[in-house]
């Protein structure tokens, strides 16, 4: 489907037009960009959406980064707000959703079914991180998708789980009677991330999102999201976890872990 040479100006301030974009091989290729006040998003001709669906997801990203701007605003040292719009990339190309700088990066057929992580991956690009504690980032970006459409608006992609925030501990109580939860469990409150995260996305990465989520909620309802987005921006977070509230990762760990119901039914291995 080509792309219509004829601007147009749609919904509450959205503005589509043609856009060249080069890549980084030098290649021009011509594609559908919408602009809104927080975000630009370029759809791809290939597979492309009617206008309206470009300008209603446009909608939704704007309205979502402003959401979770107002929720981290309450969270310093992190400073959400910057000059620069978030550019979003919709894209048959594109296989799996990722976040580059201020560079989102998401499927169309994701898009198209309501199934992206359009929260999930603005959380990181608000929230840049420069540590190695994926339980952490990626714990802190599945928290605010979840509870941000639970309780502001927009939706979850439920990537990983249909359980949201509300009922997250009851699943990851669930995967810690399976062998797959168990194994990325060394993960959870330390650095690293466990082998093969982006290329088994069932049995390692799903367990371990599962997990991270449901021990970031914890620490929040600790220890409130001030603190624990704060933890996000350190080079060491397990270290300003231990000297913000004088206990270790691994004992917050352990009393995460003594906390999550016994005798759950396993998800299946």
């Amino acid at each position: 489907m080509g792309i219509s040479l004829v601007a147009a100006t749609l919904g509450a301030g959205i503005a589509c037009a043609p856009f060249e974009r080069t890549s980084r091989r030098g290649d021009v290729r011509t594609v559908s960009r919408c602009e809104a006040s927080r975000a630009v998003v370029d759809f791809d001709p290939e597979g492309a959406l009617a206008t309206s669906e470009q300008v209603a997801f446009t909608e939704l990203v704007d309205r979502g980064i402003g959401d979770l701007e107002r929720v981290l605003l309450v969270s310093p040292p992190i400073e959400p707000r910057s000059g620069r719009r978030i550019r979003f990339v919709v894209s048959p190309r594109v296989a799996m959703s990722r976040t580059f700088g201020r560079t989102v990066l998401l499927p169309l057929t994701r898009v198209r079914d309501r199934r992206a992580p359009y929260l999930h991956e603005t959380v990181h690009a608000l929230v840049p991180t420069s540590n190695r504690s994926s339980w952490l980032t990626e714990g802190l970006a599945c928290y605010l998708e979840s509870w941000t459409a639970e309780n502001v608006s927009g939706y979850d992609a439920h990537v990983f789980t249909r359980a949201g925030d509300r009922t997250i501990h009851q699943a990851a109580a669930r995967y810690l009677l399976t062998n797959t939860g168990r194994a990325v469990l060394p993960w959870i409150g330390a650095p690293g991330q466990p082998p093969g995260l982006f290329e088994d996305r069932n049995s390692v990465a799903r367990p371990f999102y599962v997990l991270s989520h449901s021990f970031t909620k914890y620490l929040v309802e600790s220890l409130g999201l001030s603190a624990v987005a704060g933890l996000a921006s350190t080079p060491d977070p397990e270290r300003e976890l231990a000297r913000l509230s004088g206990r270790e990762a691994s004992r917050w760990r352990e009393e995460w872990l003594a906390g999550r119901a016994a005798g759950s039914r396993a998800p299946g291995d």
